[in-house]
């Protein structure tokens, strides 16, 4: 019985991750989803499959979100976001960035013996 209300309560390794981690986790899903919004963002404007004007607002879009997704992920990270931000107004320099955040965040997660998949994980 005590065992039970122990792992309800969050003894020491018992308990789910903290928040932190939940936050590390989440954040890293946004850049993920960002990296991949880039590289559809960027074939639809390259093979002219969609008007300029419309192309122009969905990179905009899009880079807005990566942006947003960098600074989160590096306040959950205990990093300081604006070198990271400068990066992403950099060509290949802010996909390069994106992966590097990535893979902190990968490894943040996996030194608390979370598995982290293709898109992140599911916390």
């Amino acid at each position: 019985m005590s065992d039970d209300l122990s792992t309800q309560h969050g003894a020491p390794g018992a308990a789910g991750p903290d928040d932190a981690t939940k936050n590390v986790a989440n954040s890293q899903r946004m850049v993920l989803l960002g990296i991949v919004a880039s590289g559809i963002s960027n074939v639809l404007a390259r093979t002219g499959a969609l008007p300029f004007a419309l192309a122009l607002v969905i990179g905009l879009g899009v880079a807005g979100f990566s942006i947003w997704a960098t600074v989160r992920l590096c306040k959950a990270l205990g990093l300081g976001p604006v070198p990271w931000v400068i990066a992403m107004f950099i060509p290949i320099v802010n996909l390069i960035c994106l992966v590097v955040l990535n893979q902190k965040a990968t490894g943040y997660l996996q030194e608390r013996g979370i598995k982290v998949g293709f898109l992140g994980t599911k916390l």
